[in-house]
């Protein structure tokens, strides 16, 4: 078991108040993660085993970053970097070797790699546990394997209402990310969370692995937080039905959330996160994959409703996602993620030309690469800030009466196959 079932609670004092009740509203903080030396360390040997389809230029991928953080900044008063929370976290002594213990129960590691660890100041075990620990023998090896999917702060943990959703990851490659989360919440002096109010689901700290055939599958560019009262999770290749289920059981407990609306992706890796076929931009508009929810599409996503208010679960089938939020007071219009040409949605949808993030209602931050899809967001009244632009502007190119979408320029950070949704953890937004 892990000791994270022990640690003592502590009370909340985030400024602002952990607050996401939407995917739109004005972001007023959020985390992210710049590419560090994780991303160039790895090597082709590795790529498959890290879930990466080609290996990053690590300067130029930090660029970029840094560009999207400016962007962020335009409506957030807090863009916080994870490896700084975790490091300041880690400067008190006693959470720090707590969470050298969990680290090792999570990885196995051998007891003369634990202590190495507990050797290392709290800025250097944050930088090891996220950047990969080396052989010390000179052999080439790890003894810990750098995260180079930290950059996606999203699929760890998501910020619902007023609690968190620790993600239970489905691949080895990531099972130590939600640890750091937790401990960067559970234990940053302005972070920090009260245990048993605030985490409204973490399976991953609950020894359910020895006793469950299919193990539980949750990572947050599954779900989208709709309303205070619906949550939209797609069961994907990386999600599964068994956290679904879980996740709703404990929402009945800590949270006013009424509807689970799951959608049936193909499983598929082109397809990894509802996120990457699914965003929305305003009120009442989505940037939307089109073979999966435009009407009449033959590939058309099913949908499962989950009613969670009568102290059970109770579902029923809807035929489409956007069918099923205009039955939750949800009227959304879809513009089309590459356009109406097949080839271009395929090209634009893997280039994460759906995942955009939202600033504001109606003001977005999308790749520039994404060119058709720009063209359709032009069409639905959408003003472009191109990457330019915004480098060489500031705040006051942020008007938030003014449907806009800012371009980042991404040609690196795409080819981590993620996008501005995937890099961002909204914590509070109004």
């Amino acid at each position: 078991m892990s000791v994270r079932q022990a640690l003592p609670m502590q009370e909340q004092q985030f400024p602002f108040g952990l607050n996401v009740t939407s995917e739109i509203g004005h972001l007023q903080a959020v985390m992210t993660h710049r590419p560090g030396r994780e991303v160039e360390r790895m090597i082709p040997a590795m790529m498959n085993s890290l879930l990466f389809e080609d290996i990053l230029f690590g300067e130029a991928a930090r660029q970029e970053h840094e560009h999207f953080r400016k962007l962020l900044s335009f409506a957030a008063d807090k863009v916080l970097e994870i490896q700084d929370v975790l490091a300041r976290t880690l400067e008190d002594e006693q959470v720090r070797q707590w969470f050298i213990r969990d680290v090792a129960y999570v990885e196995g590691l051998k007891p003369e790699i634990v202590e190495r660890l507990s050797g290392l100041s709290a800025t250097k075990l944050a930088d090891a546990v996220m950047g990969g620990l080396e052989y010390v023998d000179g052999s080439y090896g790890w003894s810990l394997t750098p995260l180079p999917n930290l950059l996606f702060v999203r699929d760890p943990l998501v910020v619902a209402q007023q609690g968190a959703i620790i993600g239970s990851m489905a691949r080895p490659a990531r099972r130590r990310e939600p640890l750091i989360m937790e401990y960067a919440y559970g234990f940053h002096p302005e972070l920090r969370l009260r245990r048993e109010e605030k985490f409204l689901f973490d399976e991953f700290a609950k020894p359910l692995y020895q006793h469950r055939k299919v193990l539980p599958g949750l990572e947050g560019g599954d779900i989208a937080v709709v309303s205070d009262k619906v949550l939209v999770i797609g069961r994907s290749e990386r999600t599964n039905e068994v956290a679904v289920d879980l996740l709703a059981n404990s929402l009945m407990n800590t949270s006013t959330i009424e509807t689970i609306l799951l959608v049936l992706l193909p499983e598929e890796r082109a397809l990894m996160h509802l996120d990457t076929v699914f965003s929305l931009t305003s009120e009442n508009e989505c940037l939307v994959y089109p073979p999966l929810f435009v009407e009449d599409s033959p590939h058309l996503c099913t949908v499962v409703r989950k009613d969670i208010r009568k102290g059970n679960v109770r579902s029923s089938l809807k035929p489409s996602l956007l069918e099923a939020l205009k039955d939750e007071g949800l009227d959304l219009k879809p513009i089309l993620c590459g356009g109406r040409d097949p080839i271009d949605q395929q090209r634009e949808q893997w280039t994460d030309g759906a995942n955009a993030v939202a600033l504001s209602p109606g003001n977005i931050i999308l790749y520039e690469r994404n060119l058709r899809t720009i063209d359709e967001l032009v069409k639905a009244g959408y003003r472009v800030v191109t990457a330019a632009e915004s480098l060489a502007g500031g705040r006051e190119l942020f008007q938030p009466e003014k449907k806009t979408v800012f371009l980042l320029e991404g040609h690196e950070l795409s080819r981590a196959r993620g996008g501005p949704h995937c890099m961002t953890m909204p914590l509070a937004r109004k």
